[in-house]
């Protein structure tokens, strides 16, 4: 054995023994370990309150983006106090919402707390999604849009005495599995699950037929731009929105060839005018006026501003159109979709409307 695993098998042994002795100190309070990303802050709060108000306060939860939880303490390092409280738990709860996220730091934490040298401690996927993470595809999991397992995890959770590791006894002695208590219980903890959670259709692929654009405004700042005026509150918009999505040919408009997650509106902008120096950007204010309005939950109102690609080629001409507003509570965000209208041209410049006449086949 090199002195480098020796040292390594020294440090997880002694942690072992602090684990240990930590767990033996608190067996008759368990700790539960909410995984999470801090945008599906939401989902973890209801469940944290479940576990505490359920258990009666005899399971303690940690989780992070709470300031009514257990969570890192200020002044000290963040990576060791979590290390700390995933090798003490005794499960871990894995908040899993859509495949297409960054899901690098709940996997470390999960892997952290699942050490082959570390003690037991049980990992269970709460599946917000209709796909599972790949990694833990054999795992157990729990579909939180179906009744059926939140009242199996419920059952499990309330009345099985090894639903803990270590702990040896259920949480709830006196319920009985199935019964009333658990039934109910586990009622509240899907209907809170639905009020924030995504409707539960089918994920397939999809695809715009036209230049496509999703901004996104988080609920605070939604509430700060509705107490602005017109201007203030469209320049606002300009400042504070997010791009989550857009399409191959809305990044041709702009000239770019990618644009990262979450990178603000005004660096699609910024392009753009670098790449048509001489051009109005009366779109632009257009655009963030439909989204203030928008915001207030109104019909916005369109004036078709235009706006040419940076692709000198492209001869068409484009008017931005939010076309939808949705809220995600689970995010605690707005998302605007925005769609580009396509208006070709004359050798001109001018925007050719009208129909193209053709013979229409007529009966057999």
């Amino acid at each position: 054995m090199t002195s480098e695993a020796t040292t390594n098998s020294a440090g997880w042994q002694g942690q072992e023994r602090r684990i240990a002795k930590a767990r033996s100190t608190a067996v008759t309070r368990p700790l539960l370990f909410i995984s999470h990303r801090h945008a599906d802050q939401a989902i973890a709060d209801v469940l944290r309150k479940f576990v505490t108000d359920r258990s009666g306060g005899r399971i303690e939860v940690f989780q992070s983006s709470s300031a009514d939880a257990d969570g890192p303490r200020v002044g000290r390092e963040l990576h060791r106090q979590l290390k700390e409280h995933l090798w003490a738990a005794g499960m871990v709860v894995l908040v899993y919402t859509s495949p297409d996220e960054d899901w690098s730091y709940c996997m470390w934490e999960c892997g952290v707390a699942t050490h082959p040298q570390g003690p037991e401690t049980k990992v269970v996927v709460l599946q917000c999604c209709p796909r599972a993470p790949s990694v833990y595809g054999e795992a157990v999991r729990v579909n939180a849009q179906d009744p059926v397992d939140i009242q199996k995890f419920t059952n499990e959770f309330l009345t099985s005495p090894d639903f803990f590791p270590n702990y040896g006894q259920a949480v709830a002695p006196g319920f009985l599995r199935n019964g009333d208590e658990v039934r109910q219980a586990a009622k509240d903890l899907h209907d809170a699950l639905t009020e924030i959670l995504p409707s539960d259709a089918e994920e397939g692929e999809d695809w715009a037929t036209v230049p496509f654009l999703r901004l996104q405004l988080t609920y605070a700042e939604v509430d700060a731009i509705r107490k602005l005026g017109n201007a203030e509150g469209s320049r606002s918009v300009q400042e504070a929105a997010r791009v989550t999505d857009i399409n191959d040919a809305a990044k041709h408009i702009f000239g770019l060839g990618r644009i990262e997650q979450l990178a603000p509106f005004s660096r699609l902008v910024e392009a753009w005018q670098q790449g048509r120096p001489d051009e109005p950007t009366k779109w632009v204010e257009e655009l963030c006026e439909q989204i203030r309005v928008g915001g207030h939950w109104r019909l916005p109102r369109f004036g078709w501003q235009l706006m040419r690609s940076v692709d000198p080629t492209d001869r068409a001409k484009y008017s931005p159109v939010l076309s939808r507003v949705r809220s995600v509570p689970r995010q605690r965000c707005h998302q605007f979709d925005i769609y580009f209208s396509k208006f070709d041209t004359d050798e001109a410049g001018a925007v050719k409307i009208g129909f193209v006449h053709e013979r229409q086949a007529g009966p057999d």
